[in-house]
C-alpha cells in the first residue's frame, strides 16, 4: 500500500510594512517609523518621529517591527480600505513644521540685523526687521487655533 504524500507546510507570508509602522532597522536602539513604502513592498523610507532624521531605502528583510498599525476597515472587503485620518500625528506635524520656522526665521533676521547694523541702517528699519519675528509667531499661532478648531469638528 502506498504511503500518502505529506502535504509541504505553506510558508508563512512576510509581514508586508505599512506607512505608520514603528519598526527597529538592523542592530539599532533607536525606534523608526514607517514613512514611505516601495511599490514592490522590498524597501521603506524611515523616519524618526518628532525630528527630521530619515534613513532612506532599508530593506525590509532588516527590520524589525514593534508595533504594527492596524488597518482599516471597511465593510465591504473586496474594496481598498480608505486611509485613516489621524488628527494628532497632524497637529504634530504642523507644530514641529512652526517650530522649525521660527527658529530659522529668528537666526536669519538676527544676521540681517547684525548686517543692518555694520552699514549704519536706521534704527528704524532694523525695528521692522526684528519685528517679523513677533509677526510670524503670532500669526503661526492663530493659524495652528484655526486648525485645532476645523479638526475638532
Amino acid at each position: 500500500m502506498a504511503k500518502p504524500r505529506k502535504e509541504a507546510s505553506t510558508p508563512e507570508a512576510p509581514i508586508v510594512p505599512q506607512v505608520g509602522d514603528k519598526v527597529r532597522p538592523g542592530r539599532s536602539e533607536m525606534i523608526y517609523e514607517i514613512s514611505h513604502v516601495s511599490h514592490d513592498g522590498a524597501e521603506v523610507k524611515l523616519h524618526v518621529p518628532g525630528t527630521n532624521l530619515e534613513r532612506f531605502r532599508v530593506r525590509t528583510d532588516t527590520l524589525t517591527f514593534v508595533e504594527r498599525k492596524p488597518p482599516a476597515r471597511t465593510s465591504n472587503p473586496f474594496t481598498n480600505a480608505e486611509p485613516t485620518f489621524d488628527a494628532a500625528a497632524v497637529l504634530e506635524r504642523i507644530r514641529s513644521v512652526e517650530r522649525e520656522n521660527i527658529q530659522r526665521l529668528e537666526g536669519d533676521i538676527a544676521l540681517l540685523t547684525k548686517y543692518l547694523k555694520t552699514q549704519d541702517a536706521p534704527k528704524s528699519v532694523i525695528g521692522i526687521i526684528e519685528g517679523l519675528s513677533s509677526e510670524t509667531a503670532s500669526s503661526w499661532k492663530n493659524a495652528i487655533e484655526r486648525v485645532v478648531e476645523l479638526l475638532e469638528d
